[in-house]
């Protein structure tokens, strides 16, 4: 499990990073943002320190990685920016629900209950609470997935493309490629059955970017290493 944090955080942390369709950072505003301070949040009842928390946003039944950087949790208490969908596909939107999650006892646990999207641009409190004995929390289980992107050329993609994950003709997560220095990349979070009826666990996964196949595929089963680099026909 501490292997397998070590590469979400690592990617989730590169792929935080603001980005525009050229350049890291370009045509990124506030509007394109909401911040989430939380002053009591709670592990079983009680008030805790983590070393990361990060954000999802679940939306028609697909989850979305959409945290801008992986703040600490010090005794209950943390703000933390989640982008809005002109940043990254799948993220803030009207009817969309911001779940957030922390690393504690060697394990990766979601929030039980989520807050609704607050619109582009604004600041809101929330309170979330977080429990040992129910990791999931309200996002179901999720296989995660993270990596670079390369053309038939072997050239790496460029941030802005848009990856999706499909299960059969399902489609189960999407993404967009951002960047930090010199690492391009996407993470996502594939749902199970429980979000979305075609995204049965153990199902064979292939991947699209921008509309065109991946080489690869993997397999929906939560827990298992999310490093995929993709290639492209």
């Amino acid at each position: 499990m501490r292997a397998l944090l070590t590469a979400v955080v690592s990617v989730a942390l590169a792929l935080g990073i603001p980005y525009g369709p050229a350049e890291a950072g370009a045509g990124i505003g506030d509007d394109d943002r909401a911040v989430i301070r939380v002053t009591t949040a709670t592990l079983d009842g009680a008030s805790f320190d983590a070393e990361y928390v990060g954000a999802v946003v679940q939306r028609n039944g697909l989850v979305t990685p959409c945290q801008q950087t992986l703040p600490p949790v010090d005794d209950g208490r943390f703000t933390i920016t989640v982008y809005a969908r002109s940043v990254s596909r799948g993220c803030g939107a009207q009817g969309g629900e911001v779940y957030l999650w922390t690393f504690v006892q060697d394990q990766i646990v979601y929030s039980a209950h989520s807050l609704a999207w607050p619109g582009r641009g604004r600041t809101v409190p929330f309170d979330p609470t977080f429990s040992i004995s129910a990791p999931t929390g309200g996002v179901g289980p999720l296989a995660g997935f993270a990596g670079e992107i390369f053309d038939r050329r072997g050239r790496r993609l460029p941030p802005g493309a848009d990856v999706a994950a499909y299960i059969g003709t399902t489609r189960c997560a999407v993404a967009t490629t951002r960047r930090i220095d010199d690492f391009v990349g996407f993470s996502m979070d594939v749902v199970g059955p429980d979000s979305i009826a075609g995204c049965a666990l153990g199902a064979e996964i292939r991947f699209e970017v921008d509309g065109r196949k991946a080489v690869e595929t993997a397999v929906n089963t939560p827990g298992e290493d999310p490093t995929v680099n993709l290639s492209l026909r």
